[in-house]
């Protein structure tokens, strides 16, 4: 498997790509809901939730009849102050991924992030989990970029000087998927993330990876 394509740089999603960090969502969006007396979800069930931001995810996981405005955005407000807190708690990166990732670095192409997470979040992950990697830049959900909108593909573009059709975007969901459409750039969907295969198959990204190690054969 190779992509037959030499990419001078690489734009990762976070969540689902290279961190899992359904283990944290579950555990604070749990304790929400038991403090209001809601019916708590699996990590399973959070999976499906996850990948269009904080404030899609919350507003899956409430009861119907609760998904008001004001409600969602309290919650919202304190899922991100626990977040603050826990954000190195329950997560941890993919087996194989920072191999990848070096592996990548060491051979000069321009290594990125683009997230729905909140953009201090995203920087925060990225420091934490990931210290031994050169993200070029790290763009995070902000007012200016929300996937799957190609706003932050553009920038990284242009910050990068690197043209379009010399990147390529690697996530785990439609959104990320449906950034690379939009931007027109090139996707690889890996399957260790949020969505089944079948999911990502239908979506019709340009690679679709299964293990860490078929990101180097499409990449290197």
């Amino acid at each position: 498997m190779n992509s037959n394509k030499e990419y001078k740089g690489v734009i990762f999603d976070l969540d689902g790509t290279l961190l899992n960090t359904l283990g944290t969502y579950t555990y604070i969006m749990n304790e929400l809901l038991k403090e209001n007396n809601f019916p708590v979800h699996s990590e399973e069930t959070y999976g499906s939730f996850i990948g269009n931001g904080a404030k899609n995810f919350i507003t899956k996981s409430l009861p119907l009849e609760v998904r008001n405005e004001a409600f969602i955005e309290k919650l919202l407000h304190e899922f991100h102050t626990q977040y603050e807190v826990t954000y190195n708690q329950h997560s941890k990166v993919y087996d194989g991924v920072m191999k990848v990732l070096l592996a990548i670095q060491t051979e000069g192409i321009q290594l990125t992030l683009l997230s729905n997470k909140l953009h201090h979040l995203t920087q925060k992950c990225a420091a934490y989990f990931f210290s031994e990697i050169q993200f070029k830049y790290v763009i995070g959900q902000s007012a200016k970029y929300k996937k799957p909108d190609p706003s932050g593909v553009t920038e990284l573009s242009k910050q990068l000087e690197i043209p379009l059709e010399e990147l390529v975007f690697i996530g785990d969901t439609e959104v990320d998927i449906n950034t690379a459409k939009n931007a027109t750039i090139d996707s690889i969907a890996v399957t260790w993330g949020y969505r089944t295969k079948e999911d990502l198959t239908a979506l019709k990204p340009n690679y679709l990876a299964e293990t860490p190690k078929d990101l180097l054969k499409l990449l290197l």
